[in-house]
């Protein structure tokens, strides 16, 4: 690969000759192309690369690189989503074109991927093996990247329903408890999630009892917060009763269909990152 680099790091999750494979092949696609790729994880280029004269979409591919830390499970899956995307966009070029080295570019992809484990699934999926991702316990220690890993790999999970069901209630506990530590809030270890949960609506101002009843639209916005706080509420009910697992149980109560687990862990995934996005949007109205 002339003229670029694509740097190691210790700990890195995904090599760098995967990168390189993967640079190699989006250096045949538009500069506007590369970038929309990559947008695709929530990456970019640094606003002050020069892209220089030669080489350019390379140049820009590397820079981008050099953004990711790739020991970070949650953005080294954020990478590979990316990369997902690719080896779809290599696939159709193979079959619609003459280009012989689509096919050859996704084939040496797949294959490095390969050697650390990671195989698209039926519907050509990539996920971080379980060993980068399993030691993770949210509920214990909370953090961002950990939960936007966990958003991740629930919105993506083809788990049995009450696995979901399980996580789910994970993701949401963590969420709480990592918003009210960033806010200054104790809690004690054993407290309900319902009561947790109404303490940090509050505290971010998404309360129903906070919402003014002269404000435009305020029977609509109660409403809608009231479901906020229902999320919760609703999906710890359902894993406390043993439709999850991580309660304890030893086994669990049939019923539940792939269709609830899937509408839960939505929930889920909706409720976390509403969440993140008001604690961290400057002119949310907690601020």
């Amino acid at each position: 690969m002339t003229g670029t680099v694509i740097e190691e790091r210790p700990g890195d999750l995904i090599p760098a000759i995967v990168r390189a494979e993967v640079t190699n092949g989006l250096a045949e696609y538009s500069l506007a192309k590369i970038e929309q790729w990559f947008a695709t994880g929530r990456f970019r280029a640094p606003e002050d690369l020069d892209l220089g004269q030669g080489q350019m979409r390379r140049t820009l591919v590397a820079a981008i690189d050099a953004t990711i830390d790739f020991g970070a499970p949650e953005q080294a899956q954020r990478y590979l989503n990316v990369v997902e995307r690719f080896l779809d966009q290599l696939e159709d070029t193979a079959a619609s074109t003459t280009h012989p080295w689509a096919s050859d570019t996704r084939r040496k992809i797949l294959r490095e991927l390969a050697r650390i484990d990671i195989t698209p699934d039926i519907r050509g999926r990539l996920l971080l093996p379980s060993r980068f991702t399993s030691s993770r316990t949210l509920a214990n220690a909370p953090d961002e990247s950990g939960i936007r890993l966990a958003i991740t790999m629930l919105e993506r999970s083809d788990a049995a329903p009450e696995e979901r069901i399980g996580s789910a209630k994970e993701l949401i506990e963590a969420t709480v408890k990592f918003a009210l530590d960033e806010l200054g809030e104790a809690y004690g270890p054993a407290e309900d999630l319902g009561a947790l949960a109404k303490r940090l609506h509050a505290r971010l101002k998404v309360d129903p009892a906070g919402v003014a009843p002269t404000a435009k639209g305020a029977e609509t916005i109660v409403r809608v917060l009231g479901g906020l706080w229902s999320i919760p509420v609703g999906i710890a009910e359902l894993r406390n009763a043993g439709y999850g697992t991580g309660h304890g149980r030893a086994t669990r109560i049939s019923g539940i269909k792939p269709r609830h687990a899937e509408l839960a862990a939505r929930s889920a995934v909706a409720y976390a990152t509403f969440i993140l996005e008001t604690l961290r949007d400057p002119d949310a109205p907690w601020r």
